[in-house]
């Protein structure tokens, strides 16, 4: 067996081999095309030009790069020394940003970070904004490629904040994305999701399909994360229907492998090998190292779940294998995980303890390396933010030329910014202790309304064991039962979901018809696309009025009832009409000795002054008699705020 596993794994090398040797041999053709463009741009190079020919030779390099291959790289340098000894700065800061972000892609980090660096000194000595975020961007993107989501937060908080300033949404689209993936990294999914979907918006807005798509792979996995599997599958199958009408092939593999992990975290294991399987080639296709390092991971981990373990070994090689060339972390973790499982079912004890061991030697040195990197970069933060006060960020014209009125303005804007927040501390404070006393109150009325909820729902018992057999009035105590548990749970709380308010008032609008014998019936409407179980709104508000229906508008009518309850989702409330068909209000009102006003009507008006004070989007509600519309009956209209949980 050994000796199998051992001959599979010298055949993958070998196949690699064979295949970059075919390669090699394909491209030469190309090469020589290669060379012939990239002598000709050395030829305009090496012209004594102007700084508009060197802008020409610069733009040819970054348009012609896939077909300079090798080249591309030396000819950034050389544009760049060019530009250094002509005194043209501003090509010489976008060379060394160019060469950087290649490093980036040819995973040679620390390269990046010194030449993205370089090119950032230069922008803040030019004062070039747009440069400084690409500067600070591509750094972000550095680290974060590194898992050291710290220093990638950083840089992305600050190429954010200039891409706000210069209101390029499609730059802060991408960077808000980019920063939702470092958050992820530190297992702060609410911030992740909150900026993956600040992204998709703006990237709608554009009609940017493909950074959408993107943000729809990414909440996907924030989901995944958190366990929330049927919502991670939709998202990722929403992602590829983008993608695929896009037509990326690159977006497409990403797309199928996420959903084949998606399916393995569910247990489906037979999808799950189906769609990793599809991503495999296209990962081929691209080149993509270390997605494809992941997809074997996940082969591995599939085999060893169905326990056909010769093939969950191969897999789990393959995958260390190309997680150690490209130097991914993270895949070797994935990988020496998946292998101490694969050992420890195989009963093969002293593997599993060495691949627990590889792994935990491995998020060690991650870790170490953050810190190190963390310490670093808080160094140059604090350098960078001092020459930023220095030249005035987006103001070239308002410089200070004293060091010591720099100093004054620094201290007296210091204290300013002292006396500011002391104040906001103090606004804060009161702010939150009128909330907490409204909380108070909110819950004091909730508390009243529900005894004097149950009280009625008493006497209807009461009315109907009177009246009717002991078999119907046990089916009435069972809704009562129901009816009651709703109401003790919602006793404590500020907000429920829609669905349980719509439940709860189900059961009470049930009780009173079965009171009333039939006189009269309901409906309760709503459309297919309102989401009832995430919209949050105040409990018990709507029970005063459907009771006031039934006692006051229903009093005299003898059969065909009807109460109607229509509920709509607005941008961010929900609009109620309460519908009956009885007497109308100005009937009521028309002979005051029988207008019926319950005592929860009376605790519904304290309520929403309280509420009032929290939420301006509710208002009052409007009571309508029917006759206007030449049919009978009342209608009440009530909005109601979504409250975010």
């Amino acid at each position: 067996m050994k000796l199998f596993l051992h001959l599979k794994k010298v055949l993958f090398i070998f196949t690699i081999t064979i295949f970059c040797f075919k390669y090699t041999i394909a491209q030469n053709t190309d090469d020589k095309a290669s060379d012939i463009l990239a002598d000709s741009i050395y030829a305009m190079l090496n012209s004594k030009a102007d700084s508009a020919l060197l802008e020409k030779s610069f733009a040819i390099i970054k348009k012609q790069r896939r077909e300079l291959k090798g080249h591309y790289v030396n000819l950034l340098f050389k544009y760049e020394n060019i530009c250094r000894n002509n005194n043209y700065p501003k090509g010489s800061m976008e060379a060394l940003d160019r060469i950087g972000l290649q490093y980036r892609y040819n995973g040679v980090y620390d390269s990046a970070e010194i030449y993205h660096k370089k090119s950032l000194e230069m922008a803040l000595k030019l004062k070039d904004s747009t440069q400084l975020y690409y500067n600070y961007n591509n750094l972000g993107q550095v680290f974060r490629m590194q898992d050291f989501s710290v220093q990638a937060i950083y840089y992305f908080h600050k190429a954010l904040k200039i891409s706000e300033k210069l209101g390029n949404l499609k730059s802060a689209s991408y960077t808000m994305n980019s920063l939702g993936a470092a958050y992820v990294v530190q297992k702060n999914y609410n911030l992740a999701m909150l900026y993956f979907k600040k992204s998709a918006k703006i990237a709608d807005l554009r009609g940017d399909k493909r950074t959408v798509a993107y943000n729809y792979g990414s909440m996907g996995e924030v989901f995944m994360y958190e366990h929330a599997l049927d919502s991670a599958m939709h998202y990722f199958v929403e992602s590829k229907k983008i993608i695929i009408e896009l037509d990326s092939k690159k977006g497409r593999a990403v797309a199928e492998h996420l959903i084949g992990q998606a399916h393995f975290a569910m247990g489906n294991y037979k999808e799950a090998e189906h769609f990793i399987k599809k991503a495999i080639p296209m990962h081929i296709k691209d080149n993509n190292t270390r997605y494809l390092s992941l997809c074997y991971a996940y082969l591995g981990k599939i085999k060893t779940k169905q326990h056909i373990n010769d093939s969950a070994e191969y897999y789990l090689i393959k995958a260390q294998l190309l997680a150690e060339l490209v130097h991914s972390y993270e895949n070797i973790i994935l990988t020496n995980n998946a292998m101490f499982e694969l050992f420890k079912e195989t009963k093969q004890f002293e593997k599993a303890i060495e691949a627990m061991q590889k792994s935990k030697a491995f998020e060690d040195s991650i870790i170490s390396i953050a810190n190190a990197k963390e310490l670093q970069s808080l160094e140059i933060a604090y350098e960078t933010d001092k020459k930023e006060q220095q030249i005035k960020l987006l103001s070239a014209e308002n410089e200070i030329k004293s060091q010591r009125f720099k100093i004054s303005l620094i201290l007296i804007l210091v204290l300013l910014i002292g006396i500011i927040m002391g104040i906001y501390v103090q606004e804060m404070r009161k702010r939150q202790a009128e909330l907490t006393q409204n909380k108070l109150r909110q819950q004091l009325l909730i508390s009243q309304m529900n005894p004097h909820f149950i009280f009625n729902a008493l006497a209807s018992i009461q009315s109907y064991m009177y009246k009717n057999e002991a078999k119907k009035a046990a089916v009435f105590l069972g809704n009562f039962s129901s009816l009651t548990r709703s109401i003790l749970n919602n006793s404590s709380q500020d907000s429920i979901p829609l669905n349980e308010e719509i439940d709860t008032l189900r059961n009470y609008l049930e009780l009173e018809t079965l009171r009333m014998n039939g006189a009269f019936d309901y409906q309760i409407n709503f459309s297919k696309e309102m989401d009832t179980e995430m919209i949050f709104i105040p409990p018990m508000m709507l029970q005063p009025f459907i009771e006031n229906s039934v006692k006051h508008g229903l009093r005299t009518i003898g059969t065909g009832g009807l109460i109607t309850l229509n509920f709509t989702e607005k941008v961010d409330q929900v609009e109620i009409e309460i519908i009956d068909n009885g007497i109308g209000v100005n009937a009521g009102l028309a002979n005051p000795d029988k207008v019926y006003e319950s005592k929860a009507t009376e605790i519904f008006k304290q309520r929403l002054k309280v509420l009032q004070k929290k939420y301006r989007n509710i208002t009052e509600p409007i009571i309508i008699d029917r006759s206007v519309e030449n049919k009978s009956g009342t209608k009440v209209l009530v909005c109601l705020p979504i409250i975010m949980e």
